[in-house]
């Protein structure tokens, strides 16, 4: 089979699949890119700008690899102002000069220091200094990232979740906390909280839950945003026996992080002033106890696409800006993600483009510049590097339980994408013969239930990879 014959079956397929009743009323857009050529090879309404939802994180998390290497690492910086006298009593203040971190103190990430050992680790850095009173305060400072943590066009109703935490210039235990339920046996009863852990100094829960039949999930909501300590619960948890689990977002991460350090040195019998946060950069004379590195770059990507980690992304995306831009802001980040996009030929004026992680709902692309956004960036970038940071599909990630026993399963790398009325997948597929391509799939506004969308969307992924022979 030619290559024009072989190009022309593959848009005959993709023409039929997209006549469908499923997309009746939705938009399906669709692009696939032969990575060698550089070209569009087949595409259904490729140019229509959508919301891809997490999907968008390649834009950001290869944009990082790109502008900040693949070994670069987040830094903290553990010091302190004035001096210690021979008594041992600090006369200045500990400071904690945040590098935009999103994996300080987290648990989620094998060899990284968990909450716990964060803090041991630094009140044994403090004792090795010889201090056994601070007769000043614990400055927090957070001004690597500009003071408006998430995205001004986020949903109301995502934040307060865990997912909807935002970028700080202090993040710790990706800025989450968990929330106990108990008494569950009844429904319409409305359970208990049974705790939450860690404990946040001045949180207040107001549980409005009920508990609903067993089979219906966490629909739990947390209503109230960064800086707000007063949150509302709502929707249901679903009925069972034992505690129940939901995950929200710390309202500030910096402050709470002063705050537990300064409970661990009392604890050590190290007394201390207050908590008080640097919004902006200071000049002060500074002496360095010890710096923290995250992981590496490339293990950060993984994650952040692997599972969906929207405080990842943002964080990458911030660092890109104050990199390239000289300021730690979303929008900063964005100028440059989109000065990388035009480099591989994208038209950028018909993208809207409000964060780095997909959440905000007035995100559009078109699938083709997502298709050919990869496809550039694999001409520049060894294919296998790149596929490394994406999701194998039927293997890892959110995409794990995708293709079955199909010969799909294995050769195509995919990020996922999914909100309400959106769903999306874009990537690369290694045809049977070798030959490499990327792709976009993006769908919105359809009417029929999600897991109907997603299935059909894999068999028209498991059709491309074998029209591309």
């Amino acid at each position: 089979m030619s290559f024009l014959s072989g190009q022309t079956t593959l848009q005959s397929y993709l023409d039929k699949a997209a006549d469908h009743s499923f997309y009746n009323s939705a938009n399906l857009s669709l692009s696939i890119y032969d990575v060698d050529s550089h070209t569009e090879i087949a595409s259904h309404r490729s140019q229509k700008v959508a919301s891809p939802a997490s999907s968008l994180k390649l834009f950001t998390t290869l944009s990082g690899v790109h502008y900040l290497g693949e070994d670069y690492r987040f830094k903290t910086i553990i010091g302190y102002t004035g001096k210690i006298d021979d008594s041992g009593t600090l006369k200045g203040n500990l400071v904690i000069k945040g590098g935009g971190d999103p994996t300080l103190g987290s648990s989620k990430i094998k060899g990284n220091k968990d909450l716990v050992a964060l803090l041991d680790h630094i009140k044994a850095q403090v004792i090795a200094q010889g201090i056994n009173c601070i007769d000043g305060d614990i400055v927090i400072d957070e001004s690597i990232y500009d003071s408006y943590p998430i995205a001004p066009t986020w949903q109301w109703n995502d934040l307060g979740n865990y997912y909807a935490t935002g970028a700080w210039g202090v993040n710790v235990n990706e800025n989450q906390y968990r929330i106990y339920f108990k008494k569950r046996g009844v429904i319409g009863q409305r359970p208990s909280i049974h705790s939450t852990e860690p404990i946040i100094n001045n949180l207040e829960l107001s549980n409005e839950i009920v508990v609903d039949s067993s089979h219906t999930g966490d629909q739990a909501y947390i209503f109230g945003g960064p800086y707000n300590f007063k949150k509302r619960i709502v929707g249901t948890i679903p009925q069972g026996t034992g505690t129940f689990t939901i995950k929200g977002a710390i309202p500030d991460p910096p402050t709470f992080f002063g705050e537990i350090l300064q409970s661990t040195l009392h604890k050590a019998n190290i007394q201390t002033g207050s908590i008080k946060n640097v919004f902006r950069a200071q000049w002060m004379k500074f002496h360095s106890i010890d710096t923290l590195y995250s992981p590496p770059l490339s293990t950060i990507i993984r994650r952040a696409n692997a599972e969906s980690n929207n405080l990842y992304t943002e964080a990458i995306l911030k660092m890109i800006g104050l990199k390239k831009n000289g300021q730690g802001s979303g929008q900063n980040g964005l100028a440059a993600v989109k000065r990388l996009l035009r480099k591989y030929g994208v038209d950028t004026p018909s993208l809207h483009l409000h964060d780095g992680s997909g959440l905000s709902a007035r995100n559009l692309i078109s699938a083709q510049s997502m298709a050919q956004f990869l496809s550039g960036l694999a001409s520049s970038m060894d294919i296998d590097q790149v596929t490394s940071y994406i999701p194998r599909g039927g293997m890892e990630g959110t995409v794990r339980g995708m293709f079955g026993g199909s010969s799909a399963k294995g050769n195509v790398w995919l990020k996922s994408g999914s909100m309400e009325g959106v769903q999306s997948y874009s990537g690369y597929i290694k045809s049977k013969s070798g030959k490499w391509y990327s792709f976009s799939l993006i769908v919105n506004g359809f009417s029929v239930e999600s897991k109907k969308i997603r299935s059909r969307l894999e068999k028209m992924i498991i059709g491309i990879y074998n029209k591309l022979g």
